[in-house]
């Protein structure tokens, strides 16, 4: 998923968000003592990254979840996490000005020159699933992990039936031509495209709805997800609408679903690629129906977009799932303090870790893969594996045995490195802003319930 706005933000801008040094690897070094034994004298260079969208249309969102994996970075280095070893950081950008925010060339690229780093042991990342299917292959053959804070499109990890979808396409088991080394944090459209269906049809009462999607991998994906448990709890599709990313008026749609009968509208894909833009139109044809969408809407860009019209305020009462909400739970309390007081001199928005629901997931995936690293380091004696292939290896290895308790609350993963920590929150936009209501979650019978935990 990807959240575009018109707004651009250089490297310049981004390095005065916090970023450590120049380059984006951190000056912060640790020596090892003479005579140390354990961790303590440990030797040698390890490197962790970041490969998230940081410029163009996605600037509302990776800058924080880039910024909040690095805090983890600080924290351990200040902590001595890794010993006598030096704790280096990089920070990469897979956005491009060609395509005014994520790219996945630039991302297989980002990859394809952290793998070349025999130091790098880890990347957190990428944000988005067109992106992710373009890293995965790279990292898998170079033995590389990847922990993606927000990709949630299915087929990245399991083939479902719209893998095999013809506009979607997607071949899991080709994704990794190596050891599967892919993890993520937050659950996936699977989940999200039925707790979306039951939010339609049962919370919002619903019972018919008019789908479009963006033509993506993500969009089309959590739209065709979406009508097949929305049907399936006796909703009717009174229409749908699959197009180009690039489009900018809906009118044509807007009128087919009121001639329908629409009682809804969905939308499969991200604020940069229309969602926002729905609303506008729904607007401007006088559609007074609710608008809901997966986290590729959830935004700052939906609200301005929906506003641009004749009706300044017609975001309002809009849905989106996205990242469970954590800011309430007792576990992000500290996060959300650290992350507060580290950046408290950076401007706004980017000083408020709650402006964006994946800045806590980016910062639990760096913590995640830093206590693989440190796990591989005192299996070894305190020192890294001789072979940074081998080394990797233990990490990856390490990584499926993870029982963390961070502040998106508990995170482990299945055998496909998806995590057992799953769920998604339903967010309305309320004054001009999105607002948690619930958090939704799938039991293993497929019943869709409100989280208590």
């Amino acid at each position: 998923m990807v959240k575009p706005t018109k707004r651009a933000l250089s490297f310049a801008s981004i390095a005065a968000l916090g970023v450590l040094a120049a380059c984006g690897t951190s000056s912060t070094t640790t020596s090892s003592s003479a005579g140390a034994t354990g961790i303590a004298g440990c030797k040698g260079t390890i490197t962790v990254a970041t490969d998230l969208p940081l410029t163009g249309g996605d600037v509302t969102d990776g800058p924080y979840v880039q910024m909040a994996a690095e805090l983890a970075v600080t924290q351990a280095q200040q902590a001595k996490l890794l010993g006598g070893c030096t704790l280096k950081y990089i920070s990469k950008n897979d956005s491009t000005v060609l395509a005014n925010g994520h790219s996945p060339a630039q991302g297989a690229a980002n990859i394809t020159a952290l793998a070349s780093d025999a130091t790098v042991m880890g990347v957190v990342g990428p944000f988005n699933s067109s992106v992710a299917l373009a890293e995965i292959p790279v990292a898998s053959m170079d033995h590389l992990a990847l922990i993606s804070p927000s990709n949630t499109n299915p087929c990245l990890t399991v083939v479902v039936a719209v893998c095999s979808d013809p506009s979607i396409k997607i071949d899991t088991a080709s994704l990794y031509p190596g050891p599967h080394t892919y993890f993520r944090v937050i659950a996936s459209d699977v989940q999200q495209g039925e707790i979306d269906a039951y939010v339609v049809s049962s919370v919002l009462n619903a019972k018919t709805v008019y789908v479009i999607d963006d033509q993506q991998a993500y969009g089309r994906g959590l739209a065709l997800l979406f009508t097949k448990y929305y049907t399936a709890d006796g909703g009717k599709v009174v229409g749908d609408a699959s197009l180009p990313s690039t489009t900018t008026t809906y009118t044509t749609q807007i009128s087919l679903a009121q001639t329908e009968g629409a009682k809804a509208i969905f939308f499969g894909g991200t604020s940069g690629d229309g969602c926002g833009l729905v609303r506008r139109d729904m607007g401007a044809g006088g559609l007074n129906i609710p608008i809901m969408g997966g986290d590729g809407c959830q935004d700052t860009k939906f609200i301005s977009d929906a506003n641009s019209g004749a009706v300044k305020n017609e975001a309002e009462g809009s849905y989106a799932t996205s990242a469970p909400d954590v800011t309430k739970l007792s576990s992000s309390a500290t996060f959300y303090s650290d992350y507060a007081a580290a950046y408290s001199s950076v401007a706004a928005p980017y000083n408020n870790a709650t402006n964006e629901p994946y800045t806590p997931y980016g910062y639990d995936a760096m913590n995640i893969l830093l206590q693989a690293i440190h796990s591989v380091l005192v299996s070894n004696g305190g020192q890294p594996p001789s072979s940074s292939m081998t080394f990797r290896d233990d990490v990856v290895a390490a990584l499926h045995t993870t029982n963390y308790s961070g502040a998106t609350g508990q995170q482990s993963f299945d055998a496909n490195g998806d995590t057992t920590n799953t769920g998604f929150t339903l967010y309305k936009v309320e004054s001009g802003a999105w607002v948690g209501i619930n958090t939704y979650a799938v039991d293993t019978s497929g019943n869709v319930s409100v989280k208590t935990s």
